[in-house]
């Protein structure tokens, strides 16, 4: 019997850690979704929408490195592109038209500027961090393909096949 609660008390435990974390996830979703879409309807310059793209993806950034399981850290990633796309192309578009009509002295400012941002060490530390991240995932995955794929083609030829 009193396994029988303890097992009961686990896995209330883990539903309830479980739920929690997914509500978390939607509720930051939901906040970037909001940010991103009033930043790209919004007056201001593309410069300002420009920060504030990059300074809502360090948030995600940030979001995503806690995930342990890379596997629900790719699903974050996605589900947070999937619900941007739009609202980020916007963004962009407007910076990279913006960014192709300045002159040369206007290009020269902007770096000055880039260069001054408070992100800037942010985006610096934390880029490599969330790209390490998926690139040892990706490189796991297809070892473990690899190695899959190897088993089978020795099962196969063990069986004649």
């Amino acid at each position: 019997m009193k396994n029988i609660l303890f097992l009961f008390a686990f896995l209330a435990i883990t539903l309830t850690n479980t739920g929690c974390a997914s509500w978390q996830q939607n509720k930051w979703l939901s906040a970037h979704r909001a940010n991103l879409t009033r930043i790209a309807n919004s007056n201001m310059s593309p410069e300002q929408k420009m920060d504030g793209l990059i300074e809502d993806y360090l948030q995600f950034i940030r979001e995503d490195l806690k995930f342990v399981d890379p596997r629900k850290g790719i699903k974050y990633v996605r589900k947070y592109h999937d619900q941007n796309e739009a609202a980020m192309d916007k963004i962009l578009g407007e910076a990279d038209r913006w960014q192709n009509n300045l002159d040369l002295v206007g290009k020269a400012s902007l770096a000055v500027r880039i260069a001054k941002k408070p992100y800037l060490d942010d985006l610096l530390d934390l880029g490599p961090k969330f790209k390490r991240k998926y690139n040892q995932y990706a490189f796991v995955a297809k070892m473990t393909s690899k190695i899959g794929g190897g088993l089978g083609k020795l099962a196969g030829k063990a069986l004649g096949l």
